[in-house]
C-alpha cells in the first residue's frame, strides 16, 4: 500500500490494490457552537422555538464522547439521506466508516474507506472534501457558555446515522474527508446585521435552494456518467469480456478497441460517439454470415433407362 498524502488534520490517505481510498483517521465532527434555524431542531414545536429564528446550539463534547461508538461502520453517502437497513440508499453510498471512532477533544474522529471512483476524484481534487455527520439528537434548550461563547441549548443523546460528503461543512473547514451547512454562517460567533427577520429568512431560503440545485445537478451528472460507463461495459463484453476499474465510457471503449486490434494512436482524437461507432463495427465483424449452399460444378446428367432389345 502506497501512502500518497496527509490532509490538513494529519489523517493518512492511501489507496489499496483495488483503487479504494483509505483514510485511517479523520475528524468527522467537532465540539463547537453552530447556528440552526428553529425548524431544524428536533421537537421545535414542543420546545416553543420559532421556525425562522436562529438558535446557537452547542455540540456538547461530553455528548460526542458518549456517542463515539455509534459512528462506527456507518455508510458514507453523496448527500444527506436518513438510512436504515429497511431504507438504504444504495445509489448514494460511496463508502463506509471503520470501527475506530473516538473523541479527541474537540474532534470526533474515525477512519473511512471510499470505494466509489468519481467520489474519490472529487475528494482528491478538493471539489468535495469536507464531511458532514448525519445523526439524531435531543435538544436541551438550557442556555450557557462554552469557551467564553454563549449558547441557547445543547445537543444531547447524539446517535450516528451516516456521513455525507459535502462542499461546505457546518462543523468547520478543519473537519475534512463535516455537519452540512445550510447557509454561509459557520462560526462560533453570530454576526449582527441590519437585516430584518423576513430578509434573513428569504436569504436563507435562496441560499439553500441554490445549494440544493447545485447538488442535484452534480448528482445528475454523476449518475449520467455512471450509466454511460455501465452501458459501455455491456456493449464491449462480447469483444473483451467484463471490464473493471474504469470510470468512464471513453476509457472502456478505448480499452476494448485496443484489445481487439486497433492502435492507441488511431483512437486519440475520437470522441465518445465515434468510439462507440467503432465498437459497433467491431461487433458486426464478429458475426459470420451463414454459409451459402454449395453449387455443383456441372449440370446433372438426366437418368436414362437402358434400352431393351
Amino acid at each position: 500500500m502506497t501512502i500518497l498524502a496527509y490532509d490538513r488534520t494529519g489523517s493518512v490517505r492511501s489507496f489499496d490494490d483495488n483503487g479504494r481510498l483509505r483514510v485511517e483517521r479523520t475528524p468527522i465532527s467537532k465540539a463547537n457552537i453552530c447556528i440552526y434555524q428553529g425548524r431544524e431542531i428536533p421537537d421545535h414545536v414542543r420546545l416553543g422555538l420559532k421556525p425562522d429564528q436562529p438558535y446557537r446550539l452547542l455540540r456538547d463534547p461530553k455528548e460526542l464522547e458518549k456517542a463515539a461508538d455509534s459512528f462506527n461502520s456507518l455508510p458514507v453517502l453523496e448527500e444527506h439521506v436518513p438510512t436504515s437497513a429497511d431504507a438504504h440508499p444504495r445509489e448514494l453510498t460511496v463508502g463506509s466508516t471503520m470501527d475506530n471512532a473516538r473523541f479527541e477533544s474537540p474532534y470526533l474522529t474515525v477512519g473511512m474507506v471510499i470505494f466509489d471512483g468519481p467520489a474519490i476524484q472529487r475528494i482528491q481534487s478538493g471539489d468535495q472534501k469536507e464531511l458532514s455527520c448525519g445523526y439524531a439528537y435531543e435538544a436541551d434548550m438550557t442556555p450557557g457558555t462554552y469557551d467564553g461563547q454563549p449558547y441557547d441549548g445543547r445537543m444531547i443523546n447524539i446517535r450516528g446515522n451516516h456521513i455525507a460528503l459535502v462542499t461546505k461543512g457546518r462543523a468547520g473547514p478543519d473537519v475534512l474527508v463535516h455537519d452540512s451547512s445550510t447557509d454561509n454562517r459557520t462560526s462560533t460567533t453570530m454576526t449582527q446585521t441590519a437585516e430584518t427577520p423576513t430578509t434573513k429568512a428569504s436569504n436563507h431560503e435562496e441560499t439553500e435552494a441554490a445549494l440544493n440545485e447545485a447538488i442535484q445537478k452534480a448528482l445528475s451528472a454523476d449518475r449520467a456518467l455512471r450509466q454511460a460507463t455501465e452501458d459501455a461495459r455491456r456493449l464491449v463484453r462480447p469483444l473483451v469480456g467484463d471490464v473493471h476499474g474504469m470510470d468512464s465510457a471513453d476509457a472502456v471503449y478505448r480499452y476494448a478497441l485496443q484489445h481487439s486490434g486497433m492502435a492507441a494512436d488511431n483512437l486519440a482524437d475520437i470522441n465518445q460517439a465515434g468510439l462507440r461507432a467503432l465498437v459497433h463495427t467491431r461487433l458486426a465483424a464478429m458475426i459470420t454470415p451463414a454459409p451459402h449452399p454449395l453449387a455443383a460444378d456441372g449440370a446433372t446428367t438426366p437418368y436414362t433407362a437402358p434400352r431393351r432389345y
